[in-house]
């Protein structure tokens, strides 16, 4: 397993618009190397903006980006379901390709979810992760997430349909 380097800065963060740069780096990393996203295509700069202005002025949702030496290496978010649901969060998480295996994913996915249950009291987090994608769904296992069911064929993944496992944690 891959470790940080004393030398990096690692800072766990709201999103600024001042990340915007860096934001859209990310995400167009992901897409390059096909990560089990559901994004498929990369992000313009003034699409990125979009998102990032939306994320900012976002009520019902706690936004963390992981940066690492001033650039945003992941991001994660809960985002409460809402219409008599309030008590339920959905997690979502990506990370850089060069920061995993380094326990960078499971900070980041422990203070957002910290941030969100403590800000909206939340009683149950849900999450959906790719069957294919063994490294999150083994993440998820360790903080806590139990496999409530899957669903085959869910989300079309460049030209397949790929299974999805949905996971809870009861808080």
């Amino acid at each position: 397993m891959k470790k940080p380097t004393q030398k990096q800065n690692i800072i766990i963060r709201l999103p600024r618009i001042s990340d915007l740069d860096s934001s859209l780096e990310m995400i167009n990393s992901l897409v390059e190397e096909k990560a089990m996203l559901t994004v498929q295509k990369k992000s313009t700069h003034k699409e990125e903006e979009k998102y990032l202005k939306r994320i900012l002025k976002e009520k019902e949702a706690i936004h963390l980006f992981l940066i690492i030496d001033g650039k945003v290496a992941g991001s994660a978010k809960v985002s409460r379901l809402g219409n008599g649901r309030n008590h339920i969060g959905e997690l979502g998480i990506s990370l850089r390709y060069e920061y995993r295996g380094m326990g960078l994913g499971k900070k980041l996915s422990k203070a957002v979810m910290e941030k969100a249950i403590k800000k909206f009291k939340l009683k149950i987090i849900i999450l959906n992760v790719f069957k294919k994608n063994k490294p999150a769904y083994y993440l998820y296992k360790e903080l806590g997430f139990k496999k409530v069911g899957m669903i085959k064929g869910e989300v079309k993944y460049y030209n397949r349909y790929e299974d999805v496992i949905t996971m809870v944690k009861y808080i």
